[in-house]
């Protein structure tokens, strides 16, 4: 079965051995008898809030992210199935007062969503994002940011097909992403030139030999693109991009894509289904080269 390790993005200093000196409600005792690490996790998910009273739970917040960042500790270890049921289940339970179901979503935002959470999940996230953006008792300027967020996130999940968008050239004529020719992986892009993180970003990608290689042998085509309108002074910028790119503009694109850190980039396969998101540049380019020297050796046996 799968886990939802395979979607989620565990940063360094996060580890389900972690030990609580003091916990906020008493956790679950795993069974002796359960010996592999995801045996355990599965167990400690499943019955972690059983022994919470969630009336009072969210008198003290700090304590209640405390727990929860202790429940999420587990999630990359445990079965996806047992994971989404517990969110499940723990949703259910505190949406009974939608003053607590904001602060849950909050906490989940800051544990599993924002730059700065130790563990980014995006399938785990969606379900308190929309179970806010869905809640009729919850103000529409309190849910905004939610509404935003699982709309981009239900849209762009990794194993979903890509939303398919137009984009304008800088000389002035248009192109989809659906016209991509099947069968080559695409690296779109999404960048703004005024961003300092993205104009790194592409200098980078722009001047890697492997990626290049990548786009010579027609594996790769990079798609690159700006989320505003396609102004003069967009257009002077692009004149040096890398020329085998395909460049364009689209400024709705973010009502398609989850842009939380720029650049972001999503990586699609030759049907364009969404493979992984946000990549980190440097483990970018280091699969880049680990692939195109696989194809080299490829090719080098064939001859």
């Amino acid at each position: 079965m799968a886990t939802v390790a395979l979607q989620a993005t565990l940063q360094p200093g996060t580890a389900a051995q972690e030990t609580v000196p003091e916990t906020y409600f008493e956790y679950p005792k795993v069974p002796e008898n359960l010996e592999s690490l995801n045996e355990k996790s599965n167990f400690f998910i499943e019955n972690f809030w059983k022994r919470c009273n969630m009336k009072s739970a969210f008198s003290s917040r700090q304590k209640m992210e405390g727990a929860f960042r202790d429940y999420v500790s587990f999630m990359p270890f445990a079965d996806a199935e047992v994971v989404h049921n517990s969110i499940d289940r723990l949703i259910s339970e505190v949406k009974k007062n939608p003053k607590n179901l904001l602060t849950l979503g909050e906490i989940a935002e800051a544990t599993l969503y924002s730059d700065t959470a130790k563990m980014v999940c995006d399938e785990c996230y969606l379900p308190f994002a929309k179970a806010i953006a869905e809640n009729r008792k919850i103000s529409k300027a309190e849910k905004a940011r939610f509404e935003y967020q699982a709309s981009a996130l239900e849209g762009s999940q990794v194993g979903m097909t890509a939303p398919d968008f137009e984009y304008n050239r800088p000389d002035g004529t248009s192109g989809r992403l659906s016209e991509l020719p099947n069968g080559a992986y695409v690296l779109l892009f999404i960048n703004d030139p005024d961003c300092t993180e993205c104009e790194l970003a592409r200098m980078r990608l722009s001047a890697d030999v492997n990626l290049n290689d990548l786009i010579d042998s027609g594996n790769l085509v990079v798609l690159s693109i700006y989320p505003g309108e396609p102004t003069d002074d967009w257009k002077d910028r692009t004149t040096v991009y890398n020329k085998k790119w395909i460049v364009g503009a689209m400024p709705e694109i973010d009502e398609l894509y989850d842009m939380r850190n720029p650049p972001v980039i999503y990586y699609l396969n030759g049907q364009h289904k969404i493979l992984s998101k946000n990549f980190d540049i440097d483990n970018l380019l280091e699969a880049f080269r680990q692939v195109n020297a696989k194809m080299n050796k490829k090719e080098g046996s064939q001859e």
